[in-house]
């Protein structure tokens, strides 16, 4: 079901609900009014009918009774009957054999003094007239409102038919607004359905960039912004993956086809197959680079064991496995401040993970800095560890010290030293993953210094 029509049918419920309410309170009242108005009027004839026979004497019955058969039954009532305090009738409008109304009834008009009650068709009214001299009578009245259902069963006709004419107006106008309510959404829609990969520029229409379609307009278009930036990010990776790939490939292929062009010694063969070695090496590093980048961006936390870990102690394995590796590198740690309290270097993470960010920040200031050398400092406060890696190396241009974490982005002044510019966009990623943080401040020719911040327990 379109949701133009959902509208419209929700909307001409609503309308229905309050048309049926409407319609029903006003007949009740009408119904009420009439039925009050009508027992008033038998009450006044039966008084009336009570003045004239006990007040005045001389008024025959029979002359009453010819009256009231010209007169009251022709109006509205059938009949009026007197009942003096023995239950015995002392005035009848009509001639029968038998007059009849329960005992229960007449004893409940004398404690009540006014009841109101039906029979069939018929309404009844029953009221206590006192006269000072002869004591006190019973009147009942009874009748049929001939004129008063007739009323309301015009009334009842003339209701449902302006209820059913107003559901069906309402069904028209709902869908006449709904589809005007939803026009610019429907444009929209007829916008989006033209968007693909290669036109992500093509911005939505916002309208007057208050209401809530034209809200939904800008998310669209911040989204749009999102994803051509993402699409961007990935054609530069795909771009420099596959610069980084095709460097070593040309190598392999011009070793392999000098090797070819003529006979070699034993010698000669040994020394093309090392360097074919070390080329295939290089490649087998990129390859796992690029693999742990595209692990990094889709790993989700959940998936992650986080465990407590003391800062010191993980910072110092890898300093001990990274100088096994590279005999030549000078890594020093120390304190800002000795803690007190182990919880203050203690925090929850993943142990492989951060090895991975500090032994590549590690790994680069000695990398980049002439004597090899690297100091690490480690800090705290009352909320989070602070781990500095600082280097006299190369430093890092100014303009490019925020684009270094992007994949496969090397600085212009890295270009000589061998990596593939992966390893700090993986740290990134890690530490976003702890809810830390990874700033770095450079000076170039005079050095950089990486700080990570990361919450403790």
């Amino acid at each position: 079901m379109k949701i133009r029509t959902k509208i419209a049918l929700q909307f001409t419920l609503i309308i229905a609900l309050i048309l049926a309410t409407f319609s029903a309170s006003f007949y009740y009242i009408a119904e009420q009014n009439r039925k009050d108005e009508f027992y008033q009027n038998m009450r006044d004839r039966a008084i009336t009918r009570a003045d004239l026979l006990i007040k005045n004497e001389e008024i025959n019955k029979k002359l009453l009774k010819v009256i009231d058969n010209e007169t009251l039954s022709r109006l509205y009532a059938d009949s009026v009957l007197m009942f003096n305090d023995k239950d015995q009738v002392v005035y009848a409008s009509y001639e029968a054999d038998t007059v009849y109304y329960s005992g229960d009834l007449l004893k409940s008009v004398r404690q009540k003094k006014y009841v109101e009650t039906t029979n069939r068709n018929l309404l009844v009214m029953g009221v206590m007239y006192t006269h000072q001299i002869k004591g006190e009578f019973v009147l009942m009245a009874s009748a049929e409102d001939v004129l008063g259902n007739s009323q309301l069963q015009k009334l009842r006709e003339s209701l449902s038919y302006s209820f059913l004419f107003g559901v069906l107006i309402t069904i028209v106008l709902g869908f006449i607004f709904a589809g005007q309510s939803l026009k610019p959404i429907s444009a929209m829609n007829k916008e989006i359905s033209t968007i693909t990969a290669y036109n992500l520029r093509k911005p939505l229409n916002e309208g007057n960039r208050q209401d809530e379609i034209a809200q939904l307009a800008i998310n669209f278009n911040q989204m749009l912004q999102r994803l051509e930036q993402s699409f961007d990010l990935q054609r530069s990776f795909v771009s420099n993956a596959s610069h980084e790939l095709r460097t070593p490939l040309a190598g392999l292929k011009s070793e392999i086809q000098v090797a070819l062009e003529g006979e070699r010694t034993p010698d000669e063969y040994q020394k093309v197959l090392h360097s074919l070695l070390n080329d295939t090496q290089r490649l087998i590093q990129l390859t796992n680079s690029l693999l742990q980048l595209a692990q990094s961006e889709k790993k989700e936390e959940r998936t992650i064991n986080f465990q407590p870990l003391r800062l010191d102690e993980l910072i110092f394995q890898t300093q001990e496995e990274l100088q096994d590796l590279h005999n030549d590198y000078q890594i020093y740690i120390d304190f800002e401040d000795i803690p007190e309290n182990e919880q203050d270097i203690t925090l929850l993470g993943n142990a492989p993970l951060l090895k991975t960010v500090f032994s590549n920040l590690m790994d680069n200031a000695c990398k980049y800095s002439p004597n090899k050398r690297a100091e690490v400092r480690i800090g705290f406060d009352d909320k989070n560890c602070s781990i500095r890696v600082i280097d006299k190396g190369i430093g890092i241009p100014e303009n490019e010290t925020q684009r270094i974490f992007e994949p496969l982005y090397r600085a212009k002044n890295a270009t000589t030293f061998r990596g593939y510019g992966i390893g700090l966009s993986v740290c990134r990623r890690i530490i976003d993953m702890h809810r830390g943080t990874i700033q770095v401040k450079s000076q170039l020719g005079q050095g950089s210094t990486f700080e990570v911040v990361l919450p403790h327990i």
